[in-house]
């Protein structure tokens, strides 16, 4: 059975109302696609209830459409700053989904629509855990900050978090801890994958096609290119990481030529490359520089080089596995009756930013990865329920005025 829904939720199939649920609906039914959409009705939903909570909101606009959101609240004068971090855009929806992805529909205990798992559904139970927490019993013992950051632009360039760090440390407010959250399935990944994206472009010389012999075909030496590029890609094997792999290397673009009667003189590949902690993408656009250098003493009259790359959320980080917010993290898991096992991220994230600022940072959140950028994307209403627990239970450890302190 189905229902297309609509804030505030009333639950089909026997399923109980749920705040996180109501939330989350209303922000599903947002359309918030990068590049196409806008953000700040999503922001704007997450705003209300904040400052409704008794929060401070700052929402900063950084394009047509495009926002960051900041909420903070704070218990005592002293402690430590944790925060809660997801990002409020989405990918694409395409088509042929089995109903429409911005109409979310609850079915067999699960939400539908675009960005129910990545990464609504963790921003929705962040917030309800932040709320809970400063209206909960427990708010008299607790010391210091949380704050709760819904940034832009994540599925293109991570635009949101490329300016909210900056401003953080320059106003002496970075965080001591963050926690950000994609679909995970609630399991606590310390290290992620990065990527960066060069293009490629290969110069031949142009003819025409009833004359090929005159040119350089560069689409033709494009394929020979291609030929190499598996060889480099092959051997990315022996550079793995315990938590995370292999690095990989894609090619994930190709275009070329001028017109139909002409010996191509031009054409672009690009590349997505995913690095582990240890690379940089300057380390690996080097490694990929020396590819085409010996590519371009080949004999065939064709010139590769990169150009440019294309936008990406950037590279990979890791937070040590015994860091005592990573420890503090899974008491609290544990203590909930969670799974506190360590893993990690096979994508990128913008867990990156916060680390290169030095900021303790790992990923987690309800949902499951394989739904990421798939057809009929969800999220086990059931699971998103848990982890607003689970959200509230690690703000507590960390909180606590009485625990043992961990910065």
């Amino acid at each position: 059975m189905s229902s297309s829904i609509t804030a505030p939720v009333t639950a089909s199939g026997g399923a109980p109302d749920s705040t996180v649920l109501d939330l989350l609906t209303a922000m599903v039914a947002c359309d918030s696609t990068t590049p196409t959409g806008e953000e700040e009705s999503t922001a704007e939903l997450l705003a209300e209830r904040l400052s409704e909570a008794g929060f401070e909101v700052e929402t900063e606009r950084l394009g047509p459409g495009r926002v960051n959101l900041t909420a903070r609240h704070r218990f005592a004068p002293t402690g430590p700053s944790v925060m809660l971090n997801s990002h409020l855009d989405v990918v694409p929806a395409g088509s042929g989904w089995t109903s429409p992805p911005f109409r979310p529909t609850l079915r067999d205990g699960r939400l539908y629509g675009r960005g129910a798992a990545d990464a609504k559904g963790p921003l929705a139970a962040m917030a309800c855990a932040a709320i809970d927490l400063v209206r909960g019993p427990d708010r008299d013992r607790l010391h210091g900050e949380v704050v709760f950051s819904a940034v832009s632009q994540e599925e293109g360039d991570s635009a949101g978090a490329r300016h909210l760090v900056p401003r953080l440390r320059r106003d002496g407010r970075l965080p001591d801890a963050v926690i950000v959250g994609e679909p995970t399935g609630m399991r606590l990944l310390t290290a992620h994958k990065g990527s960066v994206r060069p293009v490629i472009e290969v110069v031949g010389v142009a003819a025409h096609a009833a004359n090929p012999g005159a040119g350089v075909n560069a689409v033709t030496a494009a394929g020979l290119l291609l030929d190499r590029l598996g060889e480099y890609a092959a051997g990315l094997a022996a550079h793995g990481h315990p938590l995370l792999g292999a690095p990989t290397c894609t090619p994930v673009f190709i275009a070329g030529g001028e017109a139909p009667n002409a010996v191509p003189e031009r054409c672009r590949i690009t590349l997505d490359r995913r690095m582990v902690p240890g690379e940089t993408p300057q380390s690996v656009l080097a490694t990929i520089d020396a590819v085409l250098a010996d590519f371009n003493t080949g004999g065939h009259g064709a010139h590769a080089s990169v150009v440019e790359c294309a936008p990406s959320t950037g590279g990979p980080s890791e937070t040590p596995q015994d860091h005592p917010f990573v420890q503090l993290c899974q008491r609290a898991l544990a203590a909930a009756g969670a799974d506190d096992a360590l893993g990690g991220l096979t994508v990128n994230c913008d867990m990156t930013h916060f680390r290169a600022a030095g900021v303790p940072a790992l990923v987690c959140g309800p949902g499951r990865l394989e739904v990421m950028h798939a057809l009929d994307e969800h999220i086990v209403v059931s699971e998103l329920e848990q982890a607003v627990d689970q959200y509230r239970a690690i703000l507590l450890e960390a909180l606590d005025g009485g625990s043992p302190r961990w910065v």
